[in-house]
C-alpha cells in the first residue's frame, strides 16, 4: 500500500513538473492565414473571459476570473503571400517559492491556441485543393 501512495505522489510531482515546463514554452505555428485573420482567430479564441492588457506581443490576455493571473502574448510575423507565423508564450506570470501560479491553465490556452491554428492551416489548404 505504501508503494501506492509513493507512485501517485511521484505522478504527481511529474504531472507538476511538466505543466510548468509546457506553460514557460514558447509555441511557434505557421498558418496559412493573413496577419489579420490570424489575429481574428486569436481574439475569438479567447473570448470574453479573457481580458486584453498591455504587454510585449502583439495580442496579450489575461484571464478574468483568477487571482495573480497569468499573461498570454502573441506576436504576428509574415512569412510569405497568404502565411503568418504565430509566436504563443507566457509573457508575465506570478511565481509562489518558483512555483507558476495557473500553469496548466496557461499552458492548456495556448496548446489549444497552437492547435486550432494548425486546424485553420489544414481548412485553408484544403480549401485551396477544392
Amino acid at each position: 500500500m505504501e508503494a501506492l501512495w509513493v507512485l501517485v505522489i511521484i505522478l504527481l510531482l511529474g504531472w507538476a513538473i511538466f505543466t510548468q515546463v509546457r506553460a514557460r514554452t514558447q509555441l511557434d505555428v505557421t498558418a496559412a492565414l493573413s496577419e489579420q485573420q490570424a489575429g481574428q482567430l486569436v481574439m475569438e479564441h479567447f473570448g470574453v473571459m479573457w481580458s486584453q492588457v498591455e504587454g510585449p506581443g502583439h495580442l496579450n490576455f489575461k484571464p478574468r476570473l483568477r487571482k495573480w493571473p497569468p499573461t498570454i502574448s502573441v506576436n504576428f510575423t509574415t512569412s510569405g503571400t497568404a502565411q503568418c507565423e504565430v509566436s504563443i508564450w507566457t509573457s508575465h506570470w506570478t511565481s509562489h517559492y518558483g512555483v507558476m501560479g495557473h500553469a496548466q491553465l496557461a499552458w492548456r490556452k495556448e496548446a489549444a491556441l497552437a492547435r486550432k491554428l494548425s486546424n485553420a492551416d489544414s481548412a485553408a489548404n484544403w480549401l485551396k485543393g477544392a
